[in-house]
């Protein structure tokens, strides 16, 4: 499903054509398409890590539950 200000880009090199997806499609299984009639993908963007909030509720959930299995 494609949301808005997704940013799709075309696999076909010689293109290099890119989309920001304006309105929230109806669910689909597949990318979109290019006018070139490649698949267009997300661009990849690296995960960014951070410190876990020690008050946060999940964080006690995943506390709790690692007492339990103990």
């Amino acid at each position: 499903m494609s949301t808005e200000r997704q940013v799709y880009r075309c696999q076909n090199r010689a293109c290099g054509c890119e989309i920001v997806v304006t309105k929230t499609s109806v669910e689909t299984k597949t990318n979109p398409r290019c006018f070139c009639g490649a698949e267009m993908k997300k661009p990849y963007s690296p995960p960014v890590f951070r410190m876990l909030d020690p008050d946060d509720e999940l964080v006690s959930r995943l506390e709790a539950g690692r007492n339990l299995a103990q």
